[in-house]
Order: structure tokens, then sequence, then C-alpha cells
């Protein structure tokens, strides 16, 4: 008789298993009720056991039950996936997109404007993805190498193994973890970012032979200027900066009033425009929690009293 504990042993059951993993942190961000998937299979588990107690066909019951079972885990993909289409809006406004084909084994989990999630890879690597952001990976690392492909801003807590080196293709760079933590920023029409917060990590452009690949120390930043062909630069950042986006917040350190409010109006989705062109040029530190709203953050500013600071009309206007 197949027992409950024999269908967590199933390879593709688990791969099934962890994309759900998936959908349920992203739905739980969104603050919607989640189906509860594991009270079914219980009902399912337990209905099996009864009814292979009572029935002498006990191998055909396991052999029928492995095929309702694998079947179920997919019907729950089909149905949490399209839950979150009733529950959350339309496609392209949910937290998690997952790849239908899987072709190759591979899961790909795309996040909305504004949202943030967590998730930890086959070899116990983790992620924090953020918005607008795309990341490609496989459901088992196989090969000598841990390939996975980022469109976007991600910051990795890289699970090191010597003999299978962790890489991260984005934005035509390779970045190879030589066992460390980093972040990584490659939007689409923007400069390829890497950043190293500890532990070190080696960086080359894709397809380029003709540039040797770089080594960075902690808090160096490595980019790829995207529309200077070629052309890397490595320089010494505030990694608190770069990196707070993965703990909710924005934050700014010795820049101008200028880069501060571009940076805001780009994460609320308006326009910045100043009136007043001596108080853009001032310096100072500046940070906000991304659960604040527009209106909220617009406050804060005003709290230096170096201008007026306003929210109008899909614009910030500083006056």
């Amino acid at each position: 008789m197949m027992k409950k504990t024999d269908i967590f042993n199933d390879e593709s059951l688990q791969n099934d298993i962890q994309d759900l993993a998936a959908i349920e942190q992203a739905i739980i961000r969104k603050k919607c009720p989640l189906p509860d998937l594991n009270a079914e299979l219980e009902k399912i588990v337990g209905t099996e056991e009864a009814a292979s107690a009572d029935t002498g066909h006990r191998a055909v019951l396991r052999t029928l039950f492995s095929a309702v079972v694998g079947a179920a885990a997919m019907l729950a993909i089909v149905f949490v996936w399209q839950w979150t289409q009733n529950n959350l809006g339309k496609a392209s406004e949910g937290v998690v997109a997952m790849n239908a084909s899987h072709d190759g084994g591979m899961a790909t989990i795309q996040t909305a404007e504004g949202e943030m999630i967590t998730l930890t890879l086959a070899d116990g690597t983790e992620v924090k993805l953020n918005s607008n952001s795309k990341l490609t990976y496989p459901h088992q690392f196989k090969g000598k190498e841990r390939m996975i492909q980022l469109e976007g801003e991600a910051f990795f807590k890289v699970k090191h193994d010597a003999h299978r080196p962790f890489v991260v293709e984005a934005g035509g760079v390779l970045t190879k973890d030589l066992g460390t933590s980093f972040n990584i920023s490659a939007y689409i029409g923007s400069d390829c970012k890497v950043t190293l917060v500890e532990g070190k990590v080696e960086v080359m452009q894709k397809n380029n032979d003709a540039h040797a690949p770089i080594v960075l120390a902690p808090g160096q930043q490595y980019s790829l200027l995207l529309h200077q062909t070629n052309l890397e630069k490595v320089k010494t950042v505030d990694t608190e900066e770069t990196t707070a986006w993965a703990d909710g917040v924005l934050y700014f350190h010795d820049q101008t009033l200028e880069y501060i409010v571009h940076g805001i109006a780009d994460y609320y989705q308006v326009k910045a425009l100043f009136k007043n062109q001596r108080a853009k040029l001032l310096h100072l530190d500046f940070s906000m929690d991304k659960t604040e709203s527009l209106e909220e953050t617009v406050g804060l500013l005003n709290e230096f009293g170096i201008a007026k600071v306003s929210a109008k009309g899909g614009y910030i206007v500083v006056e």
C-alpha cells in the first residue's frame, strides 16, 4: 500500500511542489486567501488508503494512484494559476508567471510593478527578485555549472559549490560566483550593473573573448555601459544603497535632490518636474519604505525644508 510519505519521494512531483511554493509566496504578498491544497491532497491520500484496505487490488491501486497524484499535482498548478488570474487581475498584473512548457525542466518567475518575492533554488541559493523582473532557472541543477537567466534586478545569496560554479546571465554579462552574495541590475534598456556585497565574483561579457574576466572585491560595482559599445567600468559604491530594495527600502546616500526625485518618480511611475533649479543640486541622504504612498513620500521630502515638493497630475513637482 502506498503511504503518504511515498508521494514526496517522486522527483517530478517535488518540482511541481516547488512551483506551487513560489506561487504561494507571491499570493501571500498580495494578501489574498490561498486555497488549501494540502487539505485536498490529504483527502485524496486518505481515500486511497481506505480503498486499498478494503480491496485486494493494492498493486493496481498503487499504479492508478501514482497517475492520479501526478495528474492532481499538475491540475493544482493549473488551478492555482487560474485562481491567481481571477483574484489578481490580468496576467501582466500578476506576481508570478509560470513557464507553461517547462521545457528542459525550466521554470520562470516574473514580478509585477511594485512587487518583490524571495525564493530558494534547488541548490539552496536564496534569490530576492525585484519588481518588473524575470528569473529563469532549472528545477534541478545538472552538469558542471548552475546557470540561470535574469532580466531586471535580483539579490543573490549563493550556496557555494567549488565543483559547480553558479553563473547568472544578465544584460550581456556572465557573473560567476566564487563564494558570495551580490546584486545584479539588468533591466532592458539600461546598463548592466553587478555589485558585490561579500565574497568574490568574476564577471565577463557574454560572447566577447576580447575582454578578460574581471574579479570584483566587496564594495565594488561592475558596469557594462549600454550606449557605449563594450565599455566596462568598475568603481567603489555604497552597497547598502544598492541593495536596500531587497529590504523593502529605497535608500539614497549623498545624492542630489534631482537624482533622488527622479528615482522616486521611477518607482511610483510618475514624472519629475523641477521649477527650482537651485534645489536640484543640493546633496542629502534620504530613505523611504516602499510601502509608503506617493503623498507620504512627498511629505518626507518636505521635512527637509529645502524646497516645496508636491504630487500633481502624474508629476512630482519641486518648486
